[in-house]
């Protein structure tokens, strides 16, 4: 099925994200930037939003504040998250969105999100000026996005993984069979990057530092090769310059954890679904989908510890962004079939 490129005159597809927030809307109109934005604190006042936010990130005066409104996939900050969501759409209305109408969303929410949260997400939107609000499970929209055929008879597994939450989700029949939600994802490969660091190089470095290494590794180990990296940050016991040198198999060792808890997910949805689901799974194997998914050598690390076959989407860090724009130019599924979205 190939992914159409515009929507309706007034429908936007959103991928609201804890790191990246991305839009489509009619015409092809887009939006792709940081969920971050930078606000004047005395006069309450935004002064940068998205990548240019996420560029101030840790190096703005004291009164200037960076704000992540979204964490693990849900709304934090609801202030906040209304403003980047009214900066986003008025970028797109501003554009080439040419209807005078408020547009109508689709967007995604972590399977697992309580009521309180889809309904923070909502009223988010609504106060950004939105018409409506279609909110999707984001592993749905991931397997839509990435083409898996979750209306078929037979079971299937699609594992996205974001940057705040991976969620593991299996569908048969057009029906969320099992799903459950982790933390564990693209921020906490990161996070186990700096804290090896810290711990076996006394070496401290800052978070959008320790994402540029992550993907400097993660490409060298993408293409099998031995390539070592200097890290260059501040000693934590002198406050003096220091040097540290990682190859891309130190990253692959260093997440081996994190990627074990995702594996304990994938085998604890699999546990969740009937006997005949379980066997479809296990023998056709799962799909990967998420930015998180491109860290190098992870499907191939994710394959050994469950055991099955992995397969990675050709563009994963879209494909919750693309499920968004196939449910609506098909109005949610082929042939007026309605999926069930809640796990049964």
């Amino acid at each position: 099925m190939p992914l159409p490129q515009a929507l309706g005159a007034t429908h936007l597809a959103v991928d609201l994200g804890t790191s990246c927030t991305r839009m489509r809307g009619p015409r092809g109109a887009s939006f792709h930037g940081a969920s971050m934005l930078a606000v004047d604190t005395r006069a309450g006042k935004i002064v940068a939003v998205g990548d240019s936010a996420k560029r101030m990130a840790g190096r703005t005066p004291p009164a200037i504040e960076t704000v992540a409104p979204i964490r693990r996939g849900v709304i934090t900050d609801f202030d906040a998250a209304t403003r980047l969501l009214w900066h986003a759409i008025g970028q797109q209305r501003r554009g080439r969105l040419r209807s005078w109408l408020p547009p109508r969303v689709v967007a995604g929410v972590p399977a697992q999100a309580t009521a309180v949260q889809q309904r923070a997400v909502e009223e988010a939107f609504e106060f950004a000026g939105v018409r409506s609000v279609h909110l999707l499970p984001k592993v749905t929209l991931a397997a839509i996005g990435a083409g898996v055929p979750v209306w078929d008879a037979t079971g299937t597994m699609v594992v996205d993984i974001g940057a705040g939450t991976t969620e593991v989700a299996a569908f048969a029949f057009g029906n969320l069979v099992a799903a459950e939600s982790i933390t564990t994802a693209g921020d906490a490969f990161g996070e186990a990057l700096r804290a090896y660091l810290h711990q076996e190089h006394t070496l401290a470095l800052g978070f959008a530092a320790a994402e540029e290494l992550k993907i400097r590794l993660s490409r060298a180990a993408a293409t099998g090769r031995t390539t070592c990296v200097d890290v260059r940050g501040r000693d934590r016991i002198n406050d003096l310059p220091k040097t540290a040198i990682l190859s891309a198999g130190d990253l692959v060792r260093i997440v081996a954890p994190e990627v074990r808890r995702i594996a304990a997910s994938v085998s604890a949805v699999i546990g969740r679904c009937p006997a005949s689901v379980a066997d479809d799974i296990v023998g056709r194997g799962m799909v990967l989908t998420g930015g998180g998914a491109l860290l190098g050598g992870l499907p191939e690390q994710l394959g050994r510890s469950v055991g099955m076959a992995v397969h990675l989407v050709d563009s994963p860090h879209t494909s919750v962004l693309d499920g968004a724009v196939r449910w609506v130019a098909d109005s949610g599924t082929p042939s007026g079939q309605q999926p069930l979205l809640a796990p049964i």
